[in-house]
């Protein structure tokens, strides 16, 4: 994979596992916002699980496949969303801020590589 690619890819990876760090720390400090930020915590957890293979992703993944990878966290990511906004309890609110803040950040890294499958198509 492109080293600079790479390194986006990390570095959101990096993001959401810092986002779920600073969740954590105000749960602690702001308890009456515990819950809200215990949904923030959850919904990040689910986007590490899900993102899990971006971590162990092995470097020769080409920008095709890793758009395809993307493409398919972002999918499940709309759909949990669509399950947040249905739900609406304050948990709920707490899960689909974190997932919407991941979502905007995803969508970049989406945009990033197929540009760089658009480079290596040339």
């Amino acid at each position: 994979m492109i080293p600079s690619l790479q390194r986006a890819v990390t570095s959101f990876y990096n993001l959401i596992y810092e986002a779920q760090t600073f969740a954590t720390a105000m749960a602690r400090i702001d308890t009456a916002e515990q819950e809200h930020y215990a949904g923030r915590i959850e919904g990040l957890n689910w986007v590490l699980d899900r993102c899990q293979e971006l971590e162990d992703m092995d470097a020769n993944l080409t920008p095709s496949s890793l758009q395809r990878t993307l493409g398919e966290v972002k999918s499940d990511l709309e759909h949990e969303l669509s399950v947040q906004r249905r739900e609406k309890g304050r948990r709920a609110d707490g899960r689909e801020e974190a997932l919407n803040f991941v979502a905007d950040y995803l969508s970049s890294l989406i945009t990033a590589t197929e540009i760089e499958s658009a480079k290596t198509a040339v």
